[in-house]
């Protein structure tokens, strides 16, 4: 079972991963989100946004491979996406349908995690 989770760990990284990509194409920012960037103080803090998505994406991909850090690369990816959820909800109002999407992604790929998650513990579990 610790396979099964390092492929659902490593690809929830992946989800994670691919928007670190707007860091360098600035220009898709909106198209990706359905929201104007109306100055640079917005971009910036958009690309950084896009940096910390590479962090967490990164880290949950090394630890997949490495078979390390299991806890941190997992609680931190869990963090990140299930706050996205909550508070997409939690403000529900005039979001835009790109942004829907990123939250179904990301409603994807915690579950993915969460899926891994447990059948690596139930797995740990039976063994012992």
């Amino acid at each position: 079972m610790e396979l099964f989770y390092r492929l659902m760990l490593f690809a929830a990284g992946l989800i994670n991963l691919l928007p670190s990509l707007l860091v360098f194409l600035p220009d898709r920012i909106s198209k990706s989100y359905g929201v104007e960037v109306p100055n640079a103080s917005y971009e910036l803090l958009l690309r950084h946004r896009a940096v910390l998505f590479g962090i967490i994406g990164g880290l949950m991909i090394a630890s997949a491979i490495s078979r390390k850090n299991y806890t941190v690369a997992t609680v931190t990816g869990l963090v990140s996406m299930v706050s996205f959820i909550v508070l997409y909800f939690w403000i529900g109002k005039d979001i835009s349908s790109q942004l829907k999407r990123v939250m179904t992604i990301d409603v994807l790929a915690t579950v993915l995690l969460l899926v891994g998650l447990l059948g690596f513990l139930l797995g740990a579990r039976s063994t012992r």
